[in-house]
């Protein structure tokens, strides 16, 4: 069987460029060093370096085999920390939905921190409606669901209030509503919206749609693309109008009935009853400092 510390002397040398580089950083004594390499050269029946001139230089074989040692290594790092992780249950898979409307890049930037706190983590990440969310996380499917508030999950999962995402009415600069003023429900119902809803065909409680004609979505990214194209109006969680609004791509329309930014609760839902990890709760803990300062 090989021997790993063999196999990590093998590599750090052929990094490093010298066996007594090696013995350095591993705190070893060169003659140590030298003996694991050429016990390893016994085991694997091959010559890794060539010791005729003053610094050992990788052989043919060697530097094949460098490659593949080098992974080998970090299997074996991956496979310790994942045991060490078992062991402190400690999950090793994590699956979230996110729905689209607040996904920000401060919540991608906390997933990348997700990724380097636990590295061996196997991470499932979905962007769904928040109905489709509020089912998937009942069903135990998702461990962890970002949604836009439902009355009805609340009633079948364990859920945490962390934010209210402001919208805003928006449609194309051409759209015969963009230099109306004042513009009442009455005067919406004419004009095609463009609203999401998950594949129940349920629209969210606190985002019914308004317009006699509606094309769907399932989600808002799919929403401001149709936008961009000159088709409906809708309302959009506000940062991701932001841009278009800037450069007058889209044009925020006059609602009479928004006297203030409408904004919509945002919740954390995980499956009813549930015990939760060390990953959960970081990353549930995390969600709701990030939430606080985005919106």
């Amino acid at each position: 069987m090989l021997n790993l510390e063999y196999i990590r002397m093998f590599v750090i040398a052929a990094e490093q460029g010298s066996f007594s580089a090696c013995a350095r950083k591993t705190g070893k004594v060169q003659s140590a060093v030298s003996q694991a390499i050429n016990n390893l050269e016994i085991d694997l029946g091959v010559t890794l370096f060539d010791r005729t001139s003053r610094q050992p230089v990788l052989t043919e074989a060697g530097t094949r085999l460098l490659k593949m040692a080098q992974g080998l290594l970090v299997q074996a790092d991956e496979l310790s920390k994942t045991a060490a992780a078992i062991s402190q249950s400690q999950e090793t898979r994590l699956s979230i939905a996110i729905d689209d409307g607040m996904l920000t890049p401060a919540i991608y930037a906390l997933i990348a921190r997700l990724e380097s706190r636990f590295s061996t983590l196997e991470l499932d990440f979905a962007t769904l409606p928040s109905h489709d969310i509020a089912l998937a996380v009942e069903s135990g499917n998702i461990d962890l669901g970002l949604m836009f508030s439902e009355i009805e999950s609340m009633k079948t999962t364990d859920f945490f209030f962390v934010a209210n995402v402001p919208f805003v009415a928006v449609c194309h600069p051409s759209h015969p509503l963009a230099d109306a003023s004042k513009i009442s429900s009455t005067a919406l119902l004419q004009h095609k919206q463009i609203a999401v809803r998950g594949s129940a065909k349920r629209e969210s409680q606190f985002l019914i749609s308004m317009a006699s004609n509606v094309w769907w979505c399932s989600g808002y990214q799919h929403a401001l693309s149709l936008l961009l194209q000159g088709i409906g109006w809708a309302y959009l969680p506000a940062f991701m109008a932001e841009d278009a609004l800037k450069t007058g791509k889209l044009t925020q329309m006059d609602m009479v009935f928004d006297h203030k930014t409408w904004s919509v609760p945002v919740d954390i839902i995980t499956p009813r009853g549930r015990q939760h990890g060390p990953v959960v709760q970081w990353f549930s803990n995390e969600l709701k400092k990030t939430l606080a300062t985005e919106f």
